[in-house]
C-alpha cells in the first residue's frame, strides 16, 4: 500500500465511532463488552450503554458524533430488524444521520441474537465471534461510500387496493382528510352485505365523493417510491399516488396476482403479512405501502382502517420524503453494453443509455437487489449498500475465528428470509454451534460463484446460502434466479477440487428459525464426517 493510500485507509480509522449495547444485561450478561470496548478503544472512541435507545443514549451519541466530527458508525447491539420493525425504531438513524453521518456509513452488528443469545453456554467463544462481528461492521463502514439521495414532494393521491369493507373504512378517513383516492380491485365493488348495517353509510359517502375513483382493471405495473408511486393498469390507465391501503382481507387469489407488483411479506398461509412487531400494525416492508391484516374481527378491521389512514396521512403531509438510492450502479469504464443485466432485471431498472451505448440504472425503478450485479460478465456492476470488495473482506475476517472442533461454516443469509429466520432462532432461545459465521446479503440473487471460491480459500469447511423459500422472495425472481445457478457453483468448486457437497442451498420462511439451525447443525455434523479432504 502507498503511503497516500496508508494515510487515507488511517484517517478513516480515526473517525469511525463504535457504540455497544449491553441489552439491558441480556448482551453484557453473555459476550464480554469490557474486554471489547479496552480492544477498540486503542483505535476507535468507543462508548457503552444499557441500552441504545434511551434518551440519554441518544444524546450521548450525538453529542460524541459532534465533538469527535464521526464520519461513520458502527451499532453493536440489537438486530438491524430492530430499527425498522419497531415504532421509532429508526430514531438513533435518523440522529445519526441529521449530525452529518451518512446512512450507508453506518453499520448495525447483531450482538444480541447472533452472537449472545444462541451462544448463552459458551461465553468466551460467543464474545470471540462477537469480536469478528464487530470487525465485519467496522469494514463495512472503511470501504463503503456515501450514498445518494432524492427528495419526493408527496402527491396528495392514494390508491386503495380493495372495495372491501377496510378499504372503504380507509378511504373516508382519506377523503375526510382532504386526499384523492382511486380504488383498484378486479371487480368494481365488492360484496359487502355481510357488513351491510355498519358498512353501507360508508359506501355511500365513498361512491358519492367527487375525490373517489373506482377501476377494475387488473395491474399491469408498479414502481417507484413512497410519495410518488407510479401504476399502470392492463387498460392503459396511468395513475399516481402517494401512498398505497391494500385491503383485499382473505382474497388469496388476488394476493397471488399482487404479488410481483406490491413485493410484501408473506405469511405460511400465502397471505400478505405486515411488520412482525406488535407496535407495527399496519406497515410494511415497502415505505408507502399499508396492510390492512385479514383474518381479524370487524373492530380490529376498522382500528386497523383508521391506523392505515392515519399513518398516511402523517407521511404524505410532510413537504417532502427523502429517500435513499441503494441501487446498483455501474462502473461504465468496464461496461461492455452487452445487455445482460438489461435481460435479468426483473423491474426493468437497468437501461442501455441510447448515447453511450453503455448500461445505466433506472434509480426509480431499481430495489438494490443485486441480481443484475451477479448476472454482469464484466464485473461492471456493483451495489451501493454492500459492494463487492467488502462482501469479499466480510468473508476474509468471519474465517479468521477459529471454533471449538474446527468445522467453520460462511452462513450467507438474504436480508428477506434468512436474516429474519437466524433472528427468530436467537430470541426463541435456539442454540447451535459458535462455528456458523453469518454473513447478510440484500437478495440470494446477488450471490455469485467468486463468494463461494473466496471462502473455501480463506479456509471455511462448507457454505450455507439460506434463501426464501418458493414465492417468498421480496425481489420476485432472486431465490429462483440462485437455483439456475446452483448447478455452475457445483461445477466451479468440482473443477476446482472441492467437493460439491460441502455447499449447500435452502429455503426458509421469514420466522422459521428451527428449520434455519436445523439445517445449519445437521450440515456441520456431515461436514465432520466427510473431513479435511
Amino acid at each position: 500500500m502507498s503511503d497516500s493510500g496508508m494515510n487515507r485507509d488511517m484517517r478513516a480509522v480515526a473517525r469511525t465511532g463504535l457504540f455497544m449495547s449491553e441489552g439491558e444485561g441480556e448482551i453484557s450478561r453473555i459476550i464480554d463488552l469490557k474486554s471489547l470496548a479496552r480492544h477498540y478503544k486503542k483505535s476507535f472512541p468507543v462508548l457503552t450503554f444499557r441500552n441504545l435507545h434511551s434518551s440519554g443514549s441518544l444524546d450521548s451519541i450525538r453529542a460524541e458524533v459532534k465533538q469527535k466530527r464521526l464520519d461513520s458508525v458502527v451499532l453493536a447491539g440489537e438486530s438491524p430488524l430492530f430499527y425498522s420493525t419497531t415504532r421509532n425504531g429508526d430514531l438513533l438513524l435518523r440522529i445519526l444521520q441529521d449530525a452529518g453521518i451518512n446512512s450507508n456509513r453506518i453499520a448495525i452488528v447483531n450482538l444480541k441474537e447472533q452472537a449472545a443469545l444462541p451462544h448463552r453456554t459458551v461465553p468466551a467463544e460467543a464474545t470471540k465471534k462477537a469480536r469478528a462481528l464487530i470487525d465485519v461492521g467496522l469494514e463495512k463502514v472503511r470501504l463503503s461510500k456515501d450514498v445518494g439521495m432524492i427528495e419526493v414532494a408527496p402527491k396528495k393521491t392514494v390508491a386503495v387496493i380493495g372495495t372491501t369493507a377496510a378499504g372503504l373504512f380507509a378511504a373516508q378517513r382519506l377523503l375526510e382528510r382532504g386526499f384523492h383516492i382511486f380504488f383498484i380491485d378486479r371487480v368494481m365493488m365488492r360484496d359487502v352485505s355481510a357488513y351491510k348495517t355498519d358498512v353501507m353509510p360508508t359506501l355511500a359517502y365513498v361512491k358519492r365523493h367527487s375525490d373517489a375513483i373506482f377501476h377494475d382493471s387488473p395491474l399491469e405495473e408498479l414502481y417507484g417510491y413512497a410519495g410518488n408511486f407510479r401504476i399502470k393498469l392492463k387498460d392503459g390507465v396511468n395513475l399516481r399516488a402517494g401512498g398505497i391501503v391494500v385491503a383485499i382481507e382473505d382474497d388469496l387469489e388476488f394476493t397471488e396476482r399482487l404479488y410481483p407488483f406490491l413485493r410484501l411479506e408473506r405469511d405460511n398461509e400465502g397471505y400478505f403479512k405486515t411488520i412482525f412487531s406488535d407496535t407495527s400494525v399496519t406497515e410494511t416492508v415497502n415505505p408507502g405501502i399499508f396492510l390492512i391484516p385479514h383474518g381479524t374481527s370487524f373492530a380490529t378491521t376498522i382500528a386497523s382502517a383508521d391506523s392505515a389512514a392515519m399513518s398516511l396521512d402523517t407521511l404524505l403531509k410532510r413537504h417532502s420524503i427523502r429517500h435513499e438510492l441503494f441501487v446498483s450502479e455501474v462502473d461504465a469504464d468496464i461496461c461492455g453494453g452487452c445487455g445482460t443485466c438489461i435481460k435479468t432485471c426483473l423491474f426493468h431498472a437497468a437501461e442501455l443509455d441510447p448515447v453511450s451505448k453503455l448500461s445505466s440504472t433506472n434509480i426509480k425503478r431499481c430495489v438494490g437487489c443485486g441480481n443484475c450485479v451477479s448476472a454482469c460478465p464484466t464485473g461492471a456492476r456493483d451495489q451501493v449498500s454492500a459492494n463487492t470488495e467488502y462482501l469479499l473482506s466480510a468473508i476474509k475476517i468471519l474465517s479468521s475465528y477459529e471454533p471449538p472442533g474446527g468445522i467453520k461454516l460462511l452462513y450467507l443469509v438474504c436480508e428477506g428470509c434468512g436474516y429474519h429466520s437466524l433472528d427468530y432462532a436467537g430470541r426463541e432461545g435456539l442454540e447451535y454451534p459458535t462455528s456458523v459465521m453469518p454473513l447478510s446479503v440484500r437478495c440470494a440473487g446477488r450471490i455469485d460463484t467468486q463468494f463461494i471460491l473466496e471462502a473455501f480459500r480463506e479456509g471455511f469447511s462448507g457454505v450455507v446460502i439460506c434463501k426464501c423459500a418458493e414465492d417468498r422472495c421480496l425481489n420476485i425472481v432472486g431465490n429462483t434466479d440462485l437455483d439456475r445457478r446452483a448447478n455452475l457453483f457445483r461445477a466451479v468448486l468440482n473443477s476446482r477440487g472441492i467437493s460439491p457437497e460441502r455447499l449447500r442451498i435452502f429455503g426458509v420462511s421469514d420466522c422459521d428459525g428451527s428449520s434455519c439451525v436445523k439445517g445449519a447443525v445437521d450440515f456441520i455434523e456431515h461436514l465432520g464426517k466427510m473431513g479435511r479432504g
